[in-house]
């Protein structure tokens, strides 16, 4: 075979490999819009595909920045669909409560949209998103966060905190309120939990840092691994392969109830 003969055969695999190849997302759109409110905010934020931020701002109002992306090849019909919704965004507000629609159409499946939001620190929240990760701080709560893919992380929540995700981490830190957690595959981590804990992972391991003047109860178990505590513990009941551990730690107190499937458990 020539040189010329094998340059063109070369290029041509390289010419079907670019286009067999996945798109990635790249922006094509933004917007703005800031949402006046005049008390405790009930705040609801769901998107098919992107990144969730929320953290606190203003007392009196609601700023939500987007960021458009697509990854179809095809971008023209994506960039006029990006300004249909520049135009007219996903969001309702009634009074107090304003909610951050997931887009439906068929049309929109290569589009994906990322939240960054400040919003009064008295706020309620519930955030959903198909893949991608989410980050809230700051907040009184309740919130409830869910993706389907992605990891989830909350700090500095005054209420209750419910956290799933269907692949990926969760990082737990300052929750005043009872904790529920649960990942498929992933681990979690979490520290200064002040209340009930209820933490689940089908793969991975979960570490927790408990305060350090608190009493609580702990019931600690992992199909595949160890559970170590590092507090004083009187134990209720230990395995001899450490694989089940119950007791109280301090003294007792709310339940800490952590479970994993596969991977180890190491409470402090």
């Amino acid at each position: 075979m020539t040189f010329r003969r094998s340059f063109e055969l070369a290029m041509l695999v390289v010419g079907l490999s670019f286009y067999a190849a996945p798109a990635f997302p790249r922006d094509i759109g933004s917007f703005d819009r800031t949402l006046t409110v005049s008390g405790p905010v009930d705040l609801d934020v769901a998107t098919g595909s992107g990144h969730i931020t929320v953290r606190p701002g203003g007392a009196n109002d609601v700023h939500v920045h987007a960021t458009i992306s697509a990854s179809d090849w095809d971008s023209s019909g994506a960039e006029q669909r990006a300004r249909e919704i520049e135009a007219n965004p996903p969001i309702r507000q009634t009074g107090n409560s304003i909610r951050i629609e997931r887009l439906s159409d068929f049309a929109d499946r290569h589009i994906s949209i990322s939240y960054e939001i400040e919003t009064p620190a008295q706020t309620t929240l519930r955030a959903r998103t198909g893949s991608g990760g989410e980050t809230i701080e700051g907040i009184q709560g309740p919130v409830t966060a869910s993706t389907g893919s992605g990891g989830v992380r909350v700090s500095d929540v005054g209420a209750e905190v419910h956290a799933d995700t269907g692949s990926g981490g969760i990082e737990l830190a300052n929750i005043k309120g009872r904790v529920v957690a649960n990942t498929g595959s992933g681990g979690i981590r979490a520290n200064n939990l002040m209340a009930e804990v209820t933490a689940r992972t089908g793969s991975g391991g979960v570490q927790l840092q408990l305060p350090s003047a608190e009493g609580f109860d702990l019931h600690a178990r992992t199909g595949s691994g160890r559970v170590t505590v590092g507090p004083p513990i009187t134990m209720d009941n230990f395995s001899a392969n450490q694989h089940d551990v119950r007791g109280r730690i301090r003294g007792g107190g709310p339940l800490i109830d952590v479970s994993t499937g596969s991977g180890g458990v190491h409470v402090e």
